[in-house]
C-alpha cells in the first residue's frame, strides 16, 4: 500500500512547524513572520502557514530517512 502524507495543514502543524523552524531554521521561521506581519489577509497566513508546514515536511522526511540508512 502506498502512504502518502495529507496535505491539508492542521493547527498542530503549523505549530510544529513553527517549533522546528524556531528551533533549526531561523530564515523559514522570519520569512513565515514577515508574511504574517506585513499583510493581516487570512489567506496570506494560510499560504505562509502552508509553505512553512512543507518545508518543515520535507526537511524532517530528509532527516528521517537519513538517520533510518543502516552504517
Amino acid at each position: 500500500m502506498d502512504e502518502r502524507r495529507s496535505t491539508r495543514v492542521t493547527r498542530a502543524d503549523v505549530r510544529a512547524a513553527l517549533m522546528w523552524a524556531l528551533e533549526r531554521d531561523r530564515e523559514a521561521l522570519l520569512a513565515h513572520r514577515d508574511a504574517v506581519h506585513s499583510n493581516k489577509s487570512d489567506l496570506t497566513r494560510r499560504r505562509a502557514d502552508k509553505a512553512l508546514v512543507e518545508q518543515w515536511r520535507a526537511r524532517t522526511a530528509d532527516t528521517e530517512q537519513d538517520t533510518s540508512r543502516p552504517e
